[in-house]
């Protein structure tokens, strides 16, 4: 599943990307209606803590990012020589019919 960087990358892009949401999301809720979370010592210490986990996944998104972009660079087919014929073609002498009219 996550052999090349590419594949890697994407993988961690849609983690990073779920993980950002989820900790922004529990972030605003801590800092709006901390009262509707049981077990909370100190809402602005958990609500740091939930905005410092948002900025991690922000940064582990966006060098996904920059991964998926440095693999597609660098997994580019090579040109082919402008002499050369992209098809394979073989000589009709060298042919055997196997019984056609040909």
């Amino acid at each position: 599943m996550c052999s090349d960087l590419g594949s890697g990358s994407r993988c961690c892009a849609f983690y990073s990307a779920t993980g950002f949401i989820f900790t922004l999301w529990v972030g605003i809720m801590i800092h709006t209606q901390p009262f509707f979370i049981a077990g909370l010592d100190d809402p602005s210490e958990n609500r740091s803590s939930a905005f410092g986990a948002m900025f991690m996944f922000l940064i582990t998104f966006c060098l996904s990012i920059a991964g998926i972009w440095y693999d597609g660079q660098h997994k580019a087919e090579p040109m082919m020589e402008k002499d050369v014929d992209g098809e394979y073609h073989l000589a009709s002498e060298n042919m055997h019919t196997y019984g056609t009219s040909t």
